[in-house]
Parts: structure tokens; C-alpha cells; sequence
């Protein structure tokens, strides 16, 4: 039997870097060690950790442009992003252009930059694609986003090619997008409601299907595309990439939250929790109990959760870590006894992170609407679900756990790390996808 052999085009791949890169660098680990040969471009730059996934990985930098020296020129007059401040006492009051004038440097800003941040990468990254190709000659070609911009290289890479092309979408491309993302500096922009539609439309018809980490997208993309097909393989976690269990917890009742603070995430809710919670035992609060944030948040969201803090009058139980490596991150997740995972508004996604807390053991609380792809993976992976209107069925969560204390870790009860989801993978690398309809979306479950 020959040697199957598979490109993975993606903007984002390093297990220490932004969370886009996990999903294909644990993929890719475990499918070659079932055999796959695997070519990898990334603007992501090398590191010492590529040896060990059995991947040749083709590094293709990202070219400065124009949009880059608009942001720059932006950021340096209006302020648009600033870090959670270790005082959460202090609020950052953010200083944006209004109206009109707003609008217009935000539609400024996405023409400069369409169709995302891999903007300078799309050309160089192309021709370097195409170059493997003719070297490599893989039968499959994958293309991760976001940035989607990923998908626009394979398209060009794969112009006269016999190769098949799948894109995997982790997030939605162009919709559906949910109103609290309306007012988002590109989401929300006329040039993107426009051109972006158009893009995928384009792509969806030139690829030979569609990969999706979440049944409820697959659904959404296959009611607006008949005749495309659709399949769904969750995410997971490399286990090789999670610290052993935490010798010394925090003390008292640790809460964790790792990530970033944007669009409907609000930690108001835990908040107001923590107010009830500790009120009602006191004696939680002796012991040292608090809510540890490890993060950033742009002017708004920093705003917004300033005065959360200040409201709930929980500041000396609230412990701002600013941003963090992910291993140090993950060790502030090891040492609490809950985790929180926020989908706010995000009725189509599934924040990556829950997956880490619940293969590490630590009890998980996922905050989101109830039906929604978070909440119902959630309850698959024994997480705890609370809608964020919830505040009292918090409190109960935070109560239940503090009663426990210190009960043993939990588990969870389906397989989620990424050497099964790559047995998944190579099923649907292997076989040939059916049209989809919104009756027939394939998922593939383990």
C-alpha cells in the first residue's frame, strides 16, 4: 500500500503559541504515526518542537503591509486595545473616534486588511503551496482557518491540480454572525458583510468538502450549501501537552479563567456569584477563595469587567494575572479546583479550552445558552452548564464544589485527545464525502 500523503496549509501552528495552531499540530502528530506523510505550510515560525510530530513543515513569514502600518498609526491615536489590569480596581477608559468618523477608520481598516491579518501571507504563501505540490504530491490538500485566509491560498495552490481540498473551519467564515459581533471593528463592517460571503461562497464550490469542529456549524453550512459536502470532527487536546496533576492547589475555593475577554464573554455572572457564594459561607473567603484571570480584553470588554468587579464588590476575591505563556496558564487551571469556559453569545462554537480543563480533570463550568454547541458539548464531556442569566444556579455550582473540596479529580467520560480524533480523521482523509443537506451532515464521533 503507498504512502498517503497530506498538506496542511494553516496561518497558526505551535503548541505554545495562539490556540488556531493546537487543533492541526495534534492532528498531524498521531496521523503520522498512522502512516499519513505530511507536508505543513504555517507563517508560524519554526521551532524546536516540529521534530517530534513527523511532519516536514514549510515556514512562509508573513510580509508587512500597507493595513500594518494603518493598525500601528490607529492603535497609537485611538487606543483600541488595552491589557485587564492587575488593579481591577483602576478602569481604562478607552478613547475611540465616534459615529461617523468610527465607522469609517473601521471600514478603512478592513479594506487595508481584507480579507484578515493573513493578508501579506495569501501570494507568498500560495507559491510556496504550490510548490509542494509539485515536490510533494500529496492526494489531499487541508486548509485550516481561521484566518481564512488560509483557504484563499489553497485555492490558488490547488488552480490545475488533481488534488482533493478540504477546508476545516474552526470558526465560522463569513456568518453566521451573531448580533453582539454587529459592532465589531471588521465583523461589522460593510466591506465585510460584501466581499466575505462572496469569498466562501467561492471557496466552498471550488473545495471538495467541508470539515467543521462543531455539529451544529456543520448544519448551518449545509442547509446554506446543498450540494456541498459537510463533515464534523471535534477538537481535542494533546495530552503530551498538559502538566501532571498540581502537587499544591490554590487555596480555598480557586476559580480559574484563562483567555480572552471579547464580543458576548462577560464574566459578570461568575461575579455576582462569587458575591452570593461567599456571603452564604464566609468561611470560603477566610480560606483564601478567589477568581484568578489569566488574559487580555480590548478597551470595552476591560471596561465592562471593571465595573463587573466593582458591582459584585468582590475586588480583594478577584486576582487579575494579565497574559500568561499557555503552560503557565494551564498550571493556574491545574491548581483550581473549577475551571470557567465563557460561550456567551457564540451559539455555533465551542471555546477550545474546555476541552484542556476537562482532559486535565479539573471540574468545569461552561457559562452559555442552553442548546448551544458549548453547552451541549459541554454536557457530552461532564462539564457542568449554567446559562449566563443563571446567576443563583452559579452560586449552587460554586457552593457544590466547595463542599466537595477535596474530592478526587474528575474524568471524562468520552475519549477527547487528539490520537483517537486522528483515527477520525484519517477515516474522512479516506473516505469520499457525500452531498450534504441540512438532513445529512456527517458526524464523526468517537
Amino acid at each position: 500500500m503507498s504512502t498517503r500523503r497530506l498538506l496542511v496549509i494553516t496561518y497558526y501552528f505551535d503548541p505554545d503559541g495562539p490556540v488556531g495552531g493546537l487543533r492541526w499540530w495534534g492532528i498531524t502528530k498521531y496521523l503520522a504515526r498512522l502512516g499519513w506523510k505530511i507536508s505543513v505550510v504555517t507563517a508560524a515560525p519554526p521551532g524546536g518542537h516540529t521534530a517530534a510530530i513527523g511532519a516536514q513543515v514549510e515556514w512562509c513569514p508573513r510580509l508587512w503591509t500597507l493595513g500594518d502600518g494603518y493598525r500601528r498609526l490607529r492603535r497609537l491615536i485611538f487606543r483600541e486595545s488595552v491589557g485587564l489590569s492587575r488593579n481591577v480596581s483602576r478602569v481604562t477608559t478607552p478613547e475611540w473616534p465616534r459615529g461617523v468618523l468610527r465607522q469609517l477608520s473601521n471600514e478603512i481598516a478592513t479594506v487595508l486588511a481584507f480579507p484578515d491579518e493573513g493578508h501579506g501571507w495569501i501570494l507568498r504563501a500560495a507559491l510556496r503551496a504550490r510548490s509542494v505540490i509539485r515536490r510533494f504530491q500529496p492526494e489531499i490538500v487541508v486548509s485550516s482557518g481561521p484566518p481564512h485566509s488560509a483557504h484563499l491560498v489553497a485555492a490558488l495552490a490547488t488552480i490545475g491540480s488533481a488534488t482533493h481540498w478540504l477546508i476545516d473551519l474552526r470558526d465560522p467564515w463569513a456568518g453566521p454572525i451573531p448580533k453582539v459581533w454587529q459592532s465589531h471593528h471588521r465583523l461589522g463592517t460593510r466591506v465585510f458583510r460584501t466581499l466575505a460571503p462572496r469569498l466562501e461562497r467561492l471557496a466552498f464550490r471550488a473545495a471538495n468538502g467541508v470539515i467543521t469542529n462543531t455539529p451544529q456549524l456543520a448544519e448551518v453550512l449545509a442547509a446554506k450549501y446543498a450540494n456541498v459536502p459537510v463533515v464534523c470532527v471535534p477538537n481535542g487536546v494533546d495530552p503530551d501537552g498538559l502538566p501532571p496533576p498540581a502537587r499544591q492547589r490554590y487555596p480555598g475555593l480557586g476559580i480559574a479563567y484563562t483567555g480572552r475577554l471579547y464580543a458576548g464573554r462577560d464574566l459578570g455572572p461568575v461575579m455576582q456569584a462569587l458575591r452570593i457564594f461567599l456571603q452564604h459561607h464566609p468561611e470560603a473567603a477566610r480560606a483564601g477563595s478567589k477568581l484568578r484571570i489569566a488574559g487580555d480584553a480590548d478597551a470595552r470588554h476591560a471596561q465592562v469587567f471593571n465595573d463587573a468587579v466593582a458591582v459584585a464588590g468582590v475586588e480583594q476575591y478577584v486576582e487579575v494575572l494579565g497574559l500568561l505563556s499557555r503552560a503557565d496558564a494551564l498550571d493556574v487551571v491545574s491548581r483550581s479546583r473549577l475551571a470557567v469556559v465563557l460561550a456567551q453569545d457564540q451559539e455555533v462554537q465551542i471555546p477550545a479550552k474546555l476541552y484542556e480543563s476537562v482532559a486535565m480533570g479539573v471540574p468545569t463550568l461552561v457559562v452559555a445558552p442552553e442548546g448551544s454547541a458549548a453547552a451541549v458539548e459541554g454536557n457530552r464531556l461532564g462539564a457542568v452548564v449554567r446559562d449566563s442569566a443563571d446567576v443563583d444556579g452559579i452560586a449552587c455550582v460554586l457552593e457544590q464544589f466547595w463542599g466537595d473540596g477535596a474530592r478526587e479529580r474528575s474524568s471524562c467520560p468520552v475519549p477527547i485527545t487528539y490520537d483517537a480524533i486522528a483515527r477520525l480523521v484519517d477515516q474522512v482523509l479516506g473516505m469520499s464525502l457525500p452531498p450534504a443537506s441540512a438532513r445529512q451532515v456527517v458526524t464523526a464521533r468517537l
